[in-house]
């Protein structure tokens, strides 16, 4: 009886060294539930903090080894913007697919495995360290459709339209990292395919996105009402080609 109960002390004991040195987080936030924390602020602490720093102007320990430098959130520049949104500052659904998908071509990695909740909660603890207070930009469907989309080739309408931003085509240079790539579409859609995804892009949504399963609700929705029928024609023309 004494050796079992000696046994299960020594089990338990190792598993408390494992939460408090390996996983102290966890030890935290489970058994004490005492951390002052937000859920932001732990997600960000525990993933965020080495390149943007402990007060998110980028200056972490690993921002030194690295190009282009991590951003700085307190007063630094933001650059991507999805959605058409007018700027400085990205919508929420901008931001939280930078985080979800990362940035190809920087140190910025994916984080396809952290919740949705997980997301929004570190997207508002980084909002939380902007110097001066976090500007809210126009809604997304008012600021997409306040600019038709100008262009007459496929090319420039693709570009115009940003469809860059999101999807890879080396056949203008484009290495966005967030939708499929666009190398071989034409191998995969048809033209009128490519016409239903571009006039509603949430009707067929591709199975494998670069950090994994394509979320719904990414693509503008409102490419119709910026573009004329003809150059949807065009754009559609212009994809069904690279193959």
């Amino acid at each position: 009886m004494v050796q079992r109960m000696f046994s299960w002390l020594a089990g338990l004991s190792l598993v408390l060294v494992f939460l408090v040195v390996i996983s102290p987080d966890l030890f935290r936030g489970y058994v004490f539930s005492k951390d002052p924390r937000s859920s932001g602020k732990r997600t960000y602490d525990t993933y965020c903090i080495g390149c943007h720093g402990e007060k998110g102007l980028g200056t972490g320990p690993a921002a030194e080894f690295l190009n282009p430098k991590p951003r700085n959130f307190v007063n630094g520049e933001f650059k991507f913007f999805y959605f058409g949104e007018p700027g400085p500052f990205p919508t929420d659904v901008s931001l939280e697919t930078t985080i979800r998908n990362g940035i190809p071509g920087s140190a910025m990695p994916a984080f396809p495995l952290l919740t949705d909740q997980e997301i929004k909660d570190v997207s508002t603890y980084i909002k939380s360290l902007r110097e001066g207070g976090w500007g809210e930009t126009e809604p997304i469907q008012l600021a997409a459709a306040a600019a038709p989309i100008e262009g007459e080739t496929g090319e420039e309408i693709y570009i115009n339209a940003a469809c860059n931003g999101c999807h890879q085509l080396d056949a203008v240079g484009s290495v966005g990292g967030v939708g499929p790539t666009h190398n071989d579409v034409g191998s995969r859609l048809s033209v009128d395919e490519i016409i239903e995804s571009i006039i509603d892009p949430n009707a067929v949504i591709a199975n494998l996105c670069p950090a994994g399963p394509c979320p719904a609700g990414v693509m503008p929705p409102n490419f119709s009402d910026r573009l004329t029928q003809e150059q949807i024609e065009t754009l559609a023309q212009f994809l069904a080609e690279q193959k």
